[in-house]
């Protein structure tokens, strides 16, 4: 049993030393989605969800796209840019659901591209349940934008106008280093016990226990 323990003593060193070694949490948000409609001038014409092992936030923000996503425009195209968040409708932090208006993030959801930022910190709760937190979020992110025509009429030339878009990002989950030591311990105990037992098994005499 000498292996066995060994294994077990190992797990709980490993264990006990990625639970300690930071008080600030880290998740991984595996998938990142924003819905957007044209922008009457409020701000707030986008939805978005960040989802993730234990965490699930949604909210409402905006996008400064005032020169293709409000208006009519004589071609097809437009350049998405920042995301700035005005309020959160829930926020789920490692499997805890808090109050969405104690959820604090960065200023913005995306970068200057409208790509979504690598990284993001920010804070939920109050009092015995404050919680600092990062989240490392999926960069491979791309808009889908819509637009329809209006053709000429009247004298008046055609013209395209924003009717919706849609943002994707995702990842797989990449296991935490504290997560793969424990699965080569784990394995490393394994392969102990199995070698111990073969030993035995290949005695023909007598065996003695202690």
């Amino acid at each position: 049993m000498n292996y066995l323990r060994l294994a077990i003593a190992i797990v709980f060193a490993v264990f006990a030393q990625c639970s300690f070694a930071d008080s600030i949490q880290t998740f991984q948000i595996t998938q990142v989605t924003m819905i957007m409609g044209p922008n009457d001038g409020s701000g707030d014409n986008l939805g978005f969800t960040l989802t993730g092992p234990g965490v699930t936030i949604t909210g409402f923000g905006g996008m400064a796209c005032f020169d293709w996503c409000s208006g009519p425009i004589p071609a097809p195209t437009g350049n998405p840019t920042e995301v700035f968040v005005s309020f959160f409708g829930s926020a789920t932090i490692g499997g805890t659901a808090y109050d969405p208006m104690s959820l604090s993030l960065d200023c913005c959801l995306s970068n200057a591209n409208g790509g979504v930022n690598a990284s993001a910190s920010g804070f939920v709760g109050e009092g015995d349940s404050f919680t600092q937190f990062n989240l490392i979020l999926p960069t491979n992110g791309k808009w889908t934008l819509n637009f329809a025509f209006q053709p000429p009429e009247s004298g008046n030339p055609g013209y395209y106008y924003f009717t919706d878009g849609e943002f994707s990002a995702q990842t797989r989950v990449t296991p935490e280093p504290g997560m793969v030591g424990l699965m080569l311990t784990g394995l490393a105990g394994i392969a102990g016990i199995v070698k111990r037992k073969t030993t035995v098994r290949r005695w023909s005499g007598r065996i003695v226990r202690r």
